[in-house]
């Protein structure tokens, strides 16, 4: 690596744990209204990090990974299911029936760069870097495709215990751990075919964008009936199209 290219991930190593300690762990007042203040950290803290794993990704043999190029179209095609099991995660039945509202509608704006930095950070991390790395260790195997598939969306999952640390319930976060496995595994099939982490990216971000709506600026239940069948039914028909995808991903290979 050149001395400037060592120089500026120093910085951005510096940069990225300043963000983490005084906006993440140590979070400091920048807003007077608790909620917008923990919007605008959230967001810093994880765009600070995003800036360092980034550069790692671009460095690192990913570059392939961050480019617009002639086929992003065609790879957002292919994503439509995945960007369906997305925007079904959104509150429609609950907002409409009144069961769960937008109480802090003056918050949207921060509310959309707080979920935008949680998918730029997760997405460069787990379906970035790990995913180079998990490449290269099993590249002389037959199912190399399957494996960073399953040993990814693992590793993903797992990471959510996390939640355990900052007060969360068992139940919920083992609950948490099912669901990021699968939507692991979605991401990271999308990844391995399109070749574009960004439309990973997007996708994280309307699915936080409709599933944390209501956590954090809402007030009410947004998960009832019409909820789950809408997302059983786009989970299955996205799941048919991923396990298909893989399948072909996996023809390819050893061919």
């Amino acid at each position: 690596m050149k001395k400037s290219n060592i120089i500026i991930t120093i910085l951005l190593f510096i940069l990225g744990a300043l963000c983490f300690i005084f906006f993440d762990v140590r979070p400091i007042t920048m807003l007077e209204d608790a909620t917008a203040n923990k919007l605008l950290c959230g967001f810093i803290s994880r765009f600070g990090l995003a800036l360092l794993f980034g550069w790692l990704l671009y460095q690192t043999g990913g570059r392939k990974f961050m480019t617009f190029d002639r086929f992003f179209v065609k790879g957002l095609l292919w994503s439509l299911p995945c960007f369906m099991v997305a925007l079904v995660n959104f509150p429609y039945s609950a907002l409409i029936q009144g069961t769960a509202y937008v109480a802090r509608s003056d918050l949207m704006g921060l509310y959309i760069l707080y979920v935008f930095g949680i998918a730029l950070l997760e997405e460069l991390i787990f379906r970035g870097t790990l995913i180079l790395v998990i490449s290269d260790a099993f590249r002389n195997s037959r199912h190399r495709p399957l494996l960073v598939t399953l040993i990814g969306s693992l590793i993903f999952s797992l990471f959510h215990l996390t939640n355990l640390f900052i007060g969360a319930s068992i139940g919920s976060v083992l609950l948490q751990c099912v669901y990021t496995f699968l939507i692991g595994a979605m991401l990271t099939v999308t990844v391995l075919k399109t070749k574009n982490v960004w439309l990973c990216v997007l996708i994280h971000a309307l699915f936080d964008f409709g599933g944390l709506l209501i956590i954090q600026i809402g007030i009410g239940n947004p998960w009832d009936l019409v909820f789950w069948i809408l997302t059983i039914a786009s989970g299955l028909l996205c799941a048919g199209h991923i396990i298909f995808s893989l399948i072909k991903l996996e023809k390819d290979y050893v061919s």
